[in-house]
């Protein structure tokens, strides 16, 4: 599925302290995307403003849902109760997140550093690329791809 799906949904907030925000994703709309009860990388884009890769997950009892974190709600200035018009279409990347240029040059210099990389769980690569990709500036990038990549091999 390579096409965009839109529905709408609400900004919503688990209840517990400190709760996530998310919005539910209708059923019928998760199903196109989901396999099963595991959790499907998607590139979505809400009310025209801010677009993202994130997952879909399932929802303890039942459904699914996209979390939406801090930086996102600032983006677009949306509120607990908001309503927001989603589009939603599958993320083809090699990592479910965009390789920041500087993490993948230094990948490919290191043989022992991309090897590590690629043996680490998915989810582990992405909080690598997240974390790398969300500094502002290419020396901070550079950094920041350098000291994760020596924590990989061992080297704090």
């Amino acid at each position: 599925m390579n096409e965009a799906v839109l529905f709408e949904s609400v900004l919503d907030r688990l209840p517990k302290k400190g709760g996530e925000f998310y919005m539910v994703v209708p059923d019928e709309i998760a199903v196109q995307f989901v396999e099963g009860r595991k959790p499907a990388r998607v590139r979505c884009k809400l009310n025209d403003l801010v677009e993202f890769q994130c997952a879909i997950r399932p929802r303890g009892g039942g459904g699914f849902y996209i979390n939406i974190g801090t930086p996102l709600r600032q983006e677009g200035k949306f509120v607990l109760g908001q309503k927001l018009f989603a589009k939603v279409w599958k993320d083809d990347s090699e990592f479910g997140r965009d390789m920041p240029e500087e993490l993948f040059e230094l990948l490919e210099m290191d043989e022992e550093g991309k090897r590590l990389f690629y043996e680490s769980l998915p989810s582990h690569q992405r909080a690598v690329i997240y974390y790398v990709a969300g500094a502002k500036s290419v020396q901070i990038r550079i950094d920041r791809a350098i000291m994760l990549v020596n924590r990989l091999k061992g080297k704090t």
